[in-house]
C-alpha cells in the first residue's frame, strides 16, 4: 500500500467526518431562522458552490449533458427526496435540542445499510453482522421502552440516509455531479419558497443583520466540502478504515450534545447507547474479517498466477 496515499486518505477522511461532527455548532448559529428556511438556503447555496467547483474543474459541460437526458431527471428524484428528508429532519432536530438523538441515528446508519444489502442485493449477512444488527435493535427497543417513546428522529435519519445510499449505489453519477443534480432538483422549488418568505417579510431581509446572508451562504461550503473530502479519502483507504472513521461524526455529536449543549444523558441513555456500541463492535470486527479474507484470497491468487 502506498503510504503517502494512505496518509492523505486518513487526513481527508478524518477531516470529512470531523467537519460533519462539528456541524451542530454551525446550525445552532442559524437557529434564529426556521428549519425550513435554513433547509432551502442550504440547498440553494450548496448548488451554487458545487457549480463553482464544476466550472473550476471544467466539468460544467458534462453536467449540462447529464441534464439533457430526461431519464436522469427521473432517476435523481429518489435520492433528492431522501437526502432532503435527512437534511430537514437533521436541521430541525439540532435546533430543537435533539443533538444526542441525531448521533444515535448516525451510529445506527451503517447497520441499516448492511441490513439493506442483505434484503435488496441478497448480500449474505455474516453471523457477526447479524449479532451486531440484533444488538442495535435491542438498543433502539431499550430506548423506546425506558423513555416511553420511539426515537423517531434517530430512525428517520438512519433510514433516510440508508435509502439515499441505496439509491446512490444504483446511480452512475459521480459524487460531484450527483450532488449538483440533487440540489438543482430540490433547489427549483426552494428558490420559489425563498423568494416568497423574503417578499412576505419573513426572511433575513429586514429581520436579521445583513451578515446573516454571509453566514447562511457558508451552508453551501459546509455541505459540499466534507462530501468532496470523503469521496477523495475513500479512494485512498481500505473500506475497513473508512468504516471505522465514520464513527467520528456521531461521537463528536454525542460529546457536543452532552457537554456543550447540556442535553440530558442519564443512565437509561447510556444503556441504550451501550447496546448500539456493542452492535457496532461486532459489525466493525465482521468488516475487518471480510476484508482480511479478501486480502488473503488475493495473495493466494497472485501466487497461483506467478
Amino acid at each position: 500500500m502506498d503510504q503517502k496515499k494512505y496518509a492523505e486518505g486518513l487526513a481527508m477522511g478524518g477531516a470529512a467526518f470531523t467537519l460533519w461532527g462539528l456541524l451542530p455548532l454551525y446550525w445552532k448559529l442559524m437557529r434564529v431562522m426556521s428549519p425550513y428556511e435554513i433547509f432551502v438556503q442550504r440547498v440553494v447555496w450548496s448548488f451554487v458552490f458545487v457549480v463553482i467547483i464544476l466550472v473550476m474543474k471544467k466539468q460544467i459541460r458534462v453536467f449540462g449533458e447529464i441534464l439533457k437526458n430526461p431519464q436522469n431527471w427521473l432517476k435523481i428524484l429518489g435520492p433528492a427526496l431522501f437526502i432532503s428528508i435527512n437534511w430537514l429532519v437533521y436541521i430541525g432536530a439540532i435546533n430543537n435540542n435533539y443533538v444526542i438523538e441525531t448521533s444515535l441515528g448516525y451510529y445506527i446508519n451503517p447497520l441499516v445499510l448492511t441490513l439493506f444489502g442483505g434484503i435488496f442485493f441478497k448480500e449474505r449477512l455474516t453471523k457477526l453482522q447479524t449479532i451486531g444488527i440484533g444488538f442495535a435493535g435491542v438498543g433502539v427497543l431499550a430506548k423506546t421502552l425506558m423513555y416511553g417513546r420511539v426515537p423517531i428522529i434517530a430512525l428517520i435519519l438512519a433510514f433516510s440516509f440508508a435509502i439515499y445510499g441505496l439509491l446512490k449505489k444504483q446511480s452512475k453519477l459521480d459524487s460531484l455531479n450527483g450532488l449538483a443534480f440533487e440540489t438543482l432538483v430540490v433547489g427549483i422549488p426552494s428558490i420559489f419558497f425563498l423568494v416568497f418568505i423574503e417578499a412576505s417579510g419573513g426572511g433575513i431581509s429586514g429581520n436579521l443583520p445583513v451578515y446573516y446572508w454571509g453566514l447562511i451562504a457558508l451552508s453551501g461550503i459546509v455541505t459540499a466540502v466534507p462530501l468532496l473530502l470523503y469521496a477523495e479519502g475513500a479512494k485512498r483507504l481500505p473500506l475497513s478504515v473508512v468504516g471505522f472513521l465514520q464513527y467520528i461524526a456521531p461521537t463528536i455529536g454525542l460529546i457536543l450534545g452532552v457537554f456543550v449543549f447540556k442535553e440530558p444523558f442519564d443512565l437509561k441513555s447510556l444503556i441504550a447507547f451501550a447496546f448500539i456500541w456493542i452492535g457496532l463492535g461486532f459489525f466493525t470486527y465482521s468488516q475487518y474479517q471480510i476484508l482480511s479474507q479478501k486480502e488473503v484470497s488475493k495473495i493466494q491468487l497472485e501466487n497461483k498466477i506467478y
